[in-house]
């Protein structure tokens, strides 16, 4: 007979995430119900029940509702290694910055990283903080949207699953213990489906980590048709700062062609030299005017920000 699991959280999105893997390692073996705090009544969940909390601070809200003989777990997380690939891909002693939904998941999310690949720096991004910028790379376990615009070295992990403890957990209380080798590989084999279909639903691919060096756009040489062009125009021009811009795409074509990397002083440094005078922000403005017309590439940290095959381009073609 099949055993009734419930999955309880605050979040819909964790429910769904769980809720997949649970069905991929137990399959017909389980009767699961994934229910958020505020679906929750006192007539769903009976005393031969198995319940699974997201987190134990759960227990204490939900705890009319569950009958006391029920069998009960708190769920514990940890990254997908079958989602690391790329991390795995990069070079040694890389400066990683962690960016989750709050500061305690990116902390936990830094930690495991740091038990895999030891071999980087890990920091906790803040959001009340400024954005640090001794930074190679940034990490996020499916939190994109968290992410600033504009910055491409970004590298997503998709959301964090159950942990095999917690797995192990939920199959002793089933009573029919599956042998702890094939548990064990259907878990990874979980893990392996949870990071395609995380990919498939934000139409990512599956590619070999790129360069530092290559833009986001295609090698070839770009030719931007009228209508992108003055799109273009239209919009820098509506800030009031078309010249300045054209005269900054100019500074990072020249740290282009050789193999250079400007960071904010050079340019305005340049600028300076050609009779244009802006302060920190004035320039921070522009650029991020550039970034939103993919004219330029902004990477953390040291990789600075870089002119695009788009903005070579268009600079190109301005007339």
């Amino acid at each position: 007979m099949k055993k009734k699991v419930h999955i309880i959280s605050i979040q819909k999105e964790y429910l769904n995430i769980v809720a997949y893997q649970l069905l991929d390692i137990f399959g017909a073996k389980i009767d699961l119900s994934a229910l958020t705090l505020q679906e929750l009544t006192k007539e769903i969940i009976a005393e031969e029940d198995i319940v699974v909390f997201s987190k134990g601070i759960l227990l204490g809200i939900a705890r009319s509702f569950i009958p006391k003989e029920c069998k009960i777990i708190f769920a514990n997380r940890e990254v997908n290694i079958a989602a690391t690939k790329r991390i795995s891909e990069l070079p040694k002693g890389q400066q990683i910055l962690i960016i989750n939904d709050t500061v305690e998941h990116a902390k936990d999310t830094a930690v495991a990283l740091n038990t895999i690949y030891f071999e980087h720096e890990y920091k906790v991004y803040n959001p009340i903080d400024i954005m640090p910028t001794n930074v190679d790379w940034i990490v996020t376990p499916g939190e994109m949207e968290l992410v600033p615009r504009g910055i491409s070295n970004v590298i997503d992990i998709g959301p964090r699953t159950l942990d095999f403890k917690t797995v192990v957990e939920i199959d002793k209380c089933l009573g029919e213990e599956v042998q702890y080798k094939s548990l064990m590989n259907r878990f990874f084999k979980s893990q392996l489906s949870l990071t395609f279909r995380h990919d498939t639903l934000n139409g990512t691919k599956h590619e070999k980590l790129k360069s530092h060096e290559t833009d986001e756009w295609s090698q070839e040489k770009m030719i931007l048709t009228n209508e992108m062009m003055n799109s273009v125009i239209e919009k820098i021009e509506s800030h009031g700062f078309l010249q300045e811009s054209l005269a900054i795409l100019s500074i990072y074509k020249e740290a282009r062609e050789n193999y250079q990397t400007f960071g904010r002083a050079k340019v305005k440094m340049k600028l300076r030299e050609s009779g244009i005078d802006l302060s920190d922000q004035q320039l921070r403005l522009r650029l991020e005017v550039m970034q939103e017309l993919k004219l330029v590439i902004a990477r953390v940290g040291r990789g600075g920000t870089k002119l695009s095959d788009k903005g070579e381009a268009f600079l190109k073609q301005y007339k």
